[in-house]
Parts: structure tokens; C-alpha cells; sequence
């Protein structure tokens, strides 16, 4: 880590405002005239879509239905002519990609709206707009009921790129400061853990954790071939003395990819009394086939480690220490295989789907 930002941004403070932070850095970047040109000229390139020589970034705009897109461009006469919806690790909605295109299209002869994601997310947000709109095909894509409106997908690694060749010291050295915060962010760099007080003091540094769930899961997804599905908080009675609960903020993963199959969730927690991790796998009692799931890892050589509660069966996946993060990634990944391979037995018998759709 070389940078100020890139350090804080492991923090709490800082991760739990990641997605705020990262369109307010942008949009703070893009004030800079020839850095605004520069991001003006790729969505151009992107989308088709000859746009003002001069336009204002703004942050969280207001929309006449409500709506409040990410960042969005206006020309001097205060006309829309981008809105960027813009993500780090949140699902995509179509509900906004929506409300921004409908707006634009009243607004505007000519607009662009842009999907910015990290660049392993690109697939995803263009199947979300293929879904949104009915529209597929290479960038850029018109949905016919809105033909002012040129939509397309663009990495965050694309755009930062594209501010790159500028000729002020003073930008570039922000454009550093940025890009370590966002890769942080974004999961892509996480410093070597050094010893078991930073995992007890997890909530300091919820960033890193948070992180390593979000690239653990999005691995062992890929593997199973299902679609990745959303982060999302529950919440936990249980806290240290003294400390409000924080929750289980988690991923499901399915790993029998076939329709209806049962799913485990890894998630970010405080640890259960006597253990020192905070990422914890979760099977839980709604799932189907619980019961055999639940027999299958007692008869394990896992079955000392299990930690049951309000009827769900627990399991701590141990945070390697002073090692490097894709290596954490990789033995945290190992140990919910071979759970999930003891607690699913053979890939034939695929159990039935969670009995509760609101536990995803």
C-alpha cells in the first residue's frame, strides 16, 4: 500500500461509504476541465453520442420522479446528457437504470446512460441492463421505446485510464490517491493480515473482511456456475460485551448448479464465544434438506469445529495471518469447499431450494 487514501480505505469509516466515496472522488476528479473532456470524449466514444464541448459533473442530481443518478452531466442550460449508475459491489437494480433512462429521454435529443462497475462485473451489469431494457447485443445499446438514449457499460478501470494522460502533477497524484482507495474498495488489494488482535478488532478494519467475503464468494460462484448473487446484511442478537450488534453481512453460494439447490452463505460477523475469526459459513435451518445437510457435517472430521445456534449450523473459516490477499482468498476458499463437499455429498443429490425466499 503506497498511498494515504488506499490505507484508510480498510477502515469502517471508510468501506461502509465506499460506493458515496468513489462518485464523489469521480465527480471531484472530473471538475478538473481537461480530466472532464478527457471522460466526456470515452462515453462519446462508448455510446455514439457527440456530446457538449463543455459539461458540469454533479453527484446524486435530483430527477423530477425522485431519482437521484450517481453522476450525471449537464450542459450550461442545465440539460442532462449522462447519468452514470455507478456500483462497487451492490447489486443492480433495474428500477434506476429506469427512472435515469425515462428521464433523459424527456430531457434530452441525445443522451448516454452509463453503467460503471468494476471490470470483473462488466458481464453482469450488461446482462442487468439486457434485463432492464430488453436490449442486447455489443455497446451501444437503443431500446426501441427510448431512442434518445444510447446505453453501455463501463469498467472503473476504463474510466480512471481514460484520466490518466493528463499533464498536471497536482491531478495525477489525486488520480493515485483515488485509484489505491477505489482498489481497495473494490476488493483488488488487501494488505497481509500480521496477528489475531486484527481479528479481533475486525470492526476497525470491516473493509478487509467484508472484502474477502465478497472475492471468496465471487470465486466459488464462478466454480459452481451460477450467477452471483447480491451482499446483504441480517440481523444478530449476538455482540461482544459492550458493543452494539452488527450483523451478518454475507453472500449466499450455491454449489450444486442445478435449479431449486440448497445454498450455504459466508458472511462477515462477530465471532461465536471462544473462537477469534469474524468470517463465518452459515447453513441454515430454512435450507432444504437441512436435516441430512446437518448429519452429514456432524458425522465429518469437521464436526468438533461446528457451532450451532438458533438451529443453524455454523462453521469458522480461519483467516490466514501474514500472508498475501489473493493467498488469503485461496485458503479461505478451501475450507468452504471441503465443507460444502462433506455437507452436500454427492453432486447427484441436489437438495431442494430454501424454504424461505427471504433469507436470500
Amino acid at each position: 500500500m503506497t498511498t494515504l487514501l488506499g490505507h484508510l480505505a480498510q477502515f469502517s469509516a471508510f468501506f461502509n461509504q465506499g460506493e458515496l466515496l468513489c462518485t464523489q472522488g469521480l465527480a471531484y476528479l472530473l471538475g478538473n476541465r481537461a480530466a472532464g473532456s478527457a471522460f466526456a470524449a470515452e462515453i462519446a466514444c462508448r455510446t455514439g453520442v457527440d456530446l457538449p464541448a463543455e459539461l458540469t459533473w454533479q453527484a446524486e442530481a435530483h430527477q423530477a420522479d425522485g431519482g437521484r443518478p450517481d453522476l450525471e452531466a449537464r450542459d450550461s442550460g442545465g440539460t442532462p446528457w449522462v447519468k452514470i449508475e455507478a456500483k462497487l459491489s451492490a447489486p443492480l437494480g433495474s428500477g434506476q437504470l429506469k427512472s435515469y433512462a425515462r428521464d433523459l429521454q424527456q430531457r434530452t435529443t441525445r443522451g448516454a446512460l452509463i453503467v460503471l462497475v468494476p471490470g470483473h462485473r462488466t458481464a453482469e451489469a450488461a446482462n442487468a441492463v439486457q434485463r432492464a431494457f430488453g436490449v442486447s447485443g455489443p455497446a451501444p445499446r437503443h431500446p426501441t421505446d427510448l431512442p434518445a438514449v444510447a446505453m453501455a457499460v463501463v469498467s472503473w478501470e476504463d474510466a480512471l485510464e481514460a484520466l490518466a494522460p493528463h499533464e498536471s502533477e497536482g491531478f495525477r497524484f489525486e488520480l493515485a490517491q483515488f485509484r489505491a482507495m477505489y482498489r481497495v474498495l473494490a476488493g483488488y488489494y488487501l494488505e497481509p493480515l500480521t496477528c489475531i488482535e486484527q481479528l479481533l478488532a475486525w470492526r476497525e478494519r470491516e473493509g478487509v473482511f467484508v472484502s474477502l467475503v465478497d472475492r471468496v464468494t465471487q470465486l466459488l460462484t464462478t466454480e459452481n456456475g451460477h450467477r452471483l448473487l447480491p451482499m446483504g446484511v441480517e440481523n444478530s442478537p449476538e455482540a461482544p460485551a459492550g458493543l452494539a450488534p452488527k450483523g451478518y453481512r454475507r453472500r449466499y453460494v450455491c454449489p450444486i448448479p442445478a435449479p431449486g439447490a440448497s445454498c450455504f452463505s459466508i458472511g462477515v460477523r462477530d465471532a461465536f464465544p471462544n473462537h477469534v475469526t469474524p468470517i463465518w459459513m452459515r447453513f441454515h435451518s430454512a435450507t432444504g434438506e437441512f436435516p441430512a445437510i446437518r448429519d452429514r457435517l456432524c458425522a465429518s472430521s469437521l464436526a468438533a469445529r461446528l457451532v450451532p445456534s438458533d438451529g443453524h449450523i455454523w462453521l469458522p473459516l480461519d483467516v490466514p495471518l501474514g500472508v498475501e490477499g489473493h493467498q488469503m482468498v485461496d485458503q479461505l476458499a478451501a475450507q468452504a469447499r471441503q465443507a460444502s463437499a462433506f455437507a452436500y455429498g454427492p453432486r447427484s443429490a441436489a437438495p431442494s431450494e430454501p424454504a424461505t425466499a427471504g433469507q436470500w
